[in-house]
């Protein structure tokens, strides 16, 4: 081996593992997200004395839960996921990297599952998450505020990144790597989160988002 071809091959595997690192963190911010929205459902649900256990994909709460308690737990969980995507989006804003911008496209997740779910089906949330939380700010039940707001919000953050990252054509490529990858580790974080907690939890639980 020439010294040239040890130095390609000491570089490769330094990209290799940035590139790892970079995954393991847009992955594990994903959670982290997904948590905090569970989290944010949990609190309200605290506050009004019921039982709530957040999990990364499901919140369990037992309990007889009153309709504007419902409504409230609903909303609780949008902020959280407002609260993570604005933190993180702002963060971005004021300190651009590699780091902020896997966190930001780590942020951005949820609300573009929302927007394309909204494209597809005509609501961004399953269930009536989003119409019980558009009652407690006094909006439409049945109206789409919070698609709209999420639709926004989403390329707002997109439009942002472009806008300070100039990213080349063959970011695409990547995106779509991104969005199958992402996809596979929903469907797959879902049914794990379900098979591991359900059997402990169901029988306690009386709502779920």
């Amino acid at each position: 081996m020439t010294v040239m071809n040890f130095i390609i091959m000491i570089k490769r595997r330094r990209e290799f593992t940035r590139e790892i690192k970079i995954w393991a963190v847009y992955f594990l911010a994903i959670l982290f997200s997904a948590y905090i929205h569970e989290l944010g459902h949990c609190i309200p649900a605290w506050i009004h004395g019921f039982r709530a256990i957040p999990t990364p994909a499901k919140e369990y709460i037992s309990g007889e839960i009153p309709q504007d308690i419902r409504q409230v737990i609903s909303l609780g969980g949008i902020i959280g996921t407002i609260v993570v995507s604005f933190t993180i989006l702002v963060l971005y804003i004021c300190k651009p990297s590699t780091l902020t911008s896997t966190l930001l496209a780590s942020a951005l997740v949820v609300p573009g599952f929302y927007m394309l779910r909204f494209f597809l089906i005509g609501r961004g949330h399953d269930g009536t998450e989003f119409q019980e939380a558009q009652s407690v700010l006094g909006l439409s039940y049945s109206g789409h505020f919070l698609d709209f707001f999420f639709l926004a919000l989403f390329l707002f953050g997109v439009i942002i990144w472009i806008i300070k990252s100039k990213p080349g054509l063959k970011i695409w490529k990547r995106w779509l790597i991104g969005f199958i990858l992402t996809f596979i580790f929903f469907i797959g974080l879902q049914e794990l989160n379900n098979s591991i907690f359900d059997p402990i939890l169901q029988s306690k639980h009386i709502i779920e988002k």
